[in-house]
């Protein structure tokens, strides 16, 4: 990969713009919990709120148990942020979204409706996370968290026993119909490393077969040839680099079975494709076509760019260094650091070591969005303890 420049520029981990964002509450159920305020919005950073959605959401809350699931110096906040997703479980299992400034639940609006997306996907990630620290230090949470993942694990294996096992054709190119969405491999690939970290835990050979489920639909999103090789499609024809997390999610699962395939596909992508995104200064979306078997790019958007796009290229490179050793992918993952330092399509920095703001995106080379909502911010510290997990020594 590229980004040499700025690749010994060190960026610390703060979490001043993070305890900003966050607030204790009282939720309806008489438990204490922790919301993540969404939008800060430039120059004074104030709070704001989406009118049809809500002031805190799952998905911001899930990313920032995530985050401080590994640091045992925020456990009162990691624990309490627990108790706000416990809050948010739907009596189906699955996990409504957003919540109004009143702490009542949004049960309505599209993006926050209780079924199988992004947010129960999130929410099972960051149980999974927070659980062994919880089973030493609250055993009474920890059992409520159990029981919350077992519903939705229930749930998924129901959900996913429905997708069809098969394919269909989008311009020229074949892909499968068994993943979320029927091919959301960015979906899936969340999913694959949720039920990972339960197999891990549970040890139950049928949270293996899901994971095979998935892992085998996101092997067949990926492009073999042209200038994206190793690409995985995120759903049809089409990528984005937002939630690109398929090479980790693959890196996961080809560790955890013990399947080289897998394994390989990730390495396909980070070897070959992520080096293409550095040079076209990180796209932002790209459709594809396929005629005889000669994937070609349809069109290609270069913005909008934010910090979700980088994390998934960092959290891939770092798992790769610890399952290969090999030291090009610490560099990557450093390198590609860079785009929050200005190595950037923009050249402008986009997080503050000083105050642990990171920029909510690049509209063009010559605009920036200096709102700092919590996505960006977290998603930024995500990327920095990765690359800290490999760079301490």
């Amino acid at each position: 990969m590229g980004c040499q420049k700025q690749t010994q520029q060190k960026l610390t981990l703060n979490y001043k713009h993070l305890d900003y964002l966050y607030k204790d509450v009282s939720l309806p159920n008489g438990k204490q919990g922790g919301i993540i305020h969404i939008y800060s919005n430039y120059p004074d950073y104030n709070y704001d709120i989406e009118p049809k959605e809500g002031f805190a959401c799952v998905d911001d809350a899930a990313r920032a148990l995530i985050l401080l699931s590994k640091d045992n110096n925020q456990l009162d906040k990691a624990t309490k942020i627990t108790n706000f997703l416990l809050f948010m479980q739907n009596d189906n299992g699955w996990f409504n979204n957003f919540i109004w400034n009143d702490l009542s639940i949004n049960i309505t609006y599209k993006t926050s409706v209780a079924e199988p997306s992004w947010w129960s996907w999130r929410a099972f990630w960051a149980l999974e996370s927070i659980l062994p620290e919880l089973q030493k230090s609250n055993p009474a949470l920890a059992k409520n968290v159990e029981k919350a993942i077992d519903r939705l694990v229930l749930n998924i294996d129901l959900y996913l026993n429905t997708l069809p096992v098969g394919t269909k054709i989008v311009q020229g190119i074949v892909v499968p119909t068994q993943l979320p969405f029927g091919s959301a491999t960015d979906q899936a690939s969340i999913l694959t490393v949720a039920l990972a970290m339960n197999l891990e835990r549970t040890q139950n050979p049928e949270i293996a077969k899901l994971i095979r489920h998935l892992a085998d639909g996101i092997l067949m999103m990926q492009i073999k040839n042209g200038v994206a090789k190793g690409a995985f499609l995120s759903w049809e024809n089409q990528w984005h680099a937002y939630g690109n997390l398929q090479s980790y999610a693959m890196l996961k699962a080809g560790k955890l079975l013990n399947e080289e395939k897998y394994t390989q596909a990730a390495l396909l992508e980070i070897d070959y494709f992520y080096a293409y995104l550095v040079a076209s200064n990180f796209a932002a979306n790209i459709e594809f076509s396929q005629i005889n078997k000669e994937t070609k790019i349809l069109r290609q958007n270069t913005f909008s760019q934010i910090a979700y796009d980088i994390r998934p290229i960092v959290y891939a490179n770092v798992e790769a260094y610890k399952q290969t050793g090999d030291l090009k992918y610490k560099t990557n993952a450093q390198n590609a650091m860079a785009w929050f330092s200005g190595e950037n399509v923009a050249s402008k920095k986009m997080y503050n070591s000083l105050n642990g703001r990171c920029f909510d995106g690049i509209r063009s080379k010559n605009k920036i969005n200096k709102n700092s909502g919590a996505e960006s911010t977290i998603e930024a510290l995500l990327s920095i303890a990765a690359v800290n997990s490999i760079t301490k020594n």
